[in-house]
Parts: C-alpha cells; sequence; structure tokens
C-alpha cells in the first residue's frame, strides 16, 4: 500500500485532534474511493450519452458497481404520473400476513 501526504490548516487539525476516535485516513480513502468511482461513472455516461460502445472492462466495472448509465436517467413524466396514480389505488387490509393467502 502506497502513502500520501495531506497538508491541512492548523484550525483542522486541531480538530481533528479532538476526535481520536475516528480513522482519519480511513475517511480520506473513502473520499478518495468515491470520488474514482463518480469519475469512472462520468467517463462511463459520457460515452453511453454520445453512443460510443462500451468496452468489456466498462461492463465489468459496472456489474462490480452494480450501475448502468440508464440508472442516471430522469423518470419520464408519464411513468411518475402512472405509478402516481397507481399508489392511489385500493389496498388490502389485513391483520397480519396469513391473511393474505387465505
Amino acid at each position: 500500500m502506497s502513502n500520501i501526504t495531506l497538508y491541512v490548516p492548523e484550525n483542522v487539525k486541531k480538530k481533528m485532534d479532538s476526535h481520536s476516535d475516528i480513522r482519519w485516513s480511513e475517511v480520506v480513502r473513502q473520499a478518495i474511493n468515491k470520488k474514482l468511482i463518480e469519475s469512472r461513472k462520468l467517463e462511463i455516461l459520457k460515452k453511453y450519452v454520445e453512443q460510443e460502445p462500451l468496452t468489456d472492462a466498462d461492463l465489468v466495472w459496472m456489474d462490480e458497481h452494480d450501475w448502468h448509465p440508464v440508472d442516471e436517467q430522469q423518470m419520464k413524466l408519464s411513468f411518475i404520473k402512472e405509478v402516481e396514480k397507481r399508489s392511489k389505488g385500493k389496498f388490502i387490509k389485513a391483520k397480519n400476513v396469513d391473511e393474505l393467502f387465505e
């Protein structure tokens, strides 16, 4: 594993020191990983929008992260209205789960 040096203002360091229960290296590690994931998603999303072919490595990465560019698209308004309409429909009232299967 590699090491990096991180410079923070003195006032931030004092606040960090007052929270000795927090593993600051882990906080930084997670932030870096999160940023790398966001960056990779943007790369793939750009390919998707520009209709460039996705590579096998892209597809493997998407599977590993349970993510697809379609996940970033907003739902169509017609679909949202249909879901809202159905949610206002009739519901089955039951005191327990067994009543649903009688």
